[in-house]
């Protein structure tokens, strides 16, 4: 705030936040609230801030008062889930409202099927909005039982489940929880911490939420390997393997462009030095090799931004980015956010 890089409201904000938490942040507690914002403290909202500090209550197992008390105090040990029809407004178009809470897997999976509801509507020639045909796929859902399947249709295959229900829509989840391993005599014991991340939406998750959703015999767990992000992989190729893609989509999280924060898994990989087709042809060695080194995740505009204008960046650690704008200013990127690196004060630009 004394530097002018945050207003003075927002820090107030989040000094309002933190000193009034309950149950009262530690010591310990209140500087991890304070390293994890330092980073986005001149753009956090105040969600993101209610979500980091419910982050680190439970991260760092603060007792939590009794709900009977005061509901807004006990949130944390009150579940918010619930599905409710409010019957007593009918609008005058015949319409409800319905309202819920659901599980993160829920909500996500409820999402998907909405969005596929949808699009079954508008090929078989509906011309209504994307709201109101998002609102007859759920209609549809609530009427398995007697709803014409529309994605049955001609199909010769059994869709069911050994149990006679139907097979459940996949949603794919990737969770990231902080490990220790733990050695008890001859065994190795590993032990998860409280909280973790979930990629899709960017969002907070429970280890017992997780518990639960693997605990439900309709769900389907895949097993991958686990990724050094440490480890440099490399290959030959222009094109860049699974493997390989999968860890610098692990590692860099987001669009490694400064302030940037689309989701690693919906971006390009990109070589940071060009790779030169021509090279190995003509005997040359390789300006660009695919490797863990000289591969970042970018967005398609700021791919292009750095393809087609003056934008360079190199890595200087793993999963540590130096830009250079077309101005000669320098910014740092990692993965807590963006920082202005140059000697002089004036304002950062942004593309």
């Amino acid at each position: 705030m004394q530097t002018g890089a945050v207003p003075a409201w927002r820090a107030r904000s989040v000094a309002e936040t933190t000193i009034h938490t309950t149950p009262a942040l530690t010591k310990d507690a209140a500087r991890w609230v304070d390293a994890q914002v330092a980073a986005v403290a001149g753009k956090i909202g105040p969600a993101q801030l209610d979500r980091l500090v419910a982050e680190t209550i439970k991260r760092f197992e603060l007792a939590a008062p009794d709900p009977a008390a005061d509901p807004e105090d006990g949130y944390l040990s009150v579940d918010p889930r619930h599905a409710t029809l409010d019957d007593q407004d009918v609008h005058y178009a015949g319409t409800m409202h319905f309202e819920a809470d659901l599980d993160i897997a829920d909500a996500l999976d409820l999402d998907g099927a909405l969005a596929q509801g949808a699009a079954t509507l508008k090929a078989l020639g509906s011309a209504e909005s994307l709201d109101v045909r998002r609102a007859k796929a759920l209609g549809d859902l609530a009427r398995t039982q007697t709803a014409l399947d529309l994605h049955a249709q001609g199909s010769t295959t059994d869709t069911r489940g050994q149990d006679g229900l139907p097979a459940a829509r996949e949603v794919e989840l990737h969770v990231h929880f902080d490990a220790a391993f733990v050695k008890d005599g001859e065994a190795v014991q590993t032990i998860f911490g409280p909280t973790g991340r979930l990629e899709e939406r960017q969002r907070l998750v429970l280890l017992d939420q997780v518990k639960a959703w693997c605990g439900d015999t309709r769900t389907k767990i895949t097993i991958k390997p686990v990724i050094d992000l440490k480890a440099e992989l490399f290959t030959p190729a222009y094109k860049v393997p699974d493997r390989l893609r999968e860890q610098v989509l692990l590692r860099d999280r987001t669009c490694v462009f400064p302030w940037c924060t689309r989701p690693a898994r919906a971006c390009d990989v990109d070589h940071i030095d060009e790779f030169d087709h021509d090279a190995e042809p003509e005997g040359r060695p390789q300006p660009g090799p695919t490797t863990s080194s000289n591969l970042a995740a970018l967005c398609r505009y700021h791919h292009r931004l750095k393809t087609f204008t003056a934008w360079t960046y190199r890595m200087v650690a793993p999963g540590m980015f130096e830009w250079t704008s077309p101005h000669g200013h320098r910014y740092l990127r990692d993965r807590h956010g963006t920082t202005r690196i140059d000697a002089d004060g004036d304002p950062p630009e942004r593309p």
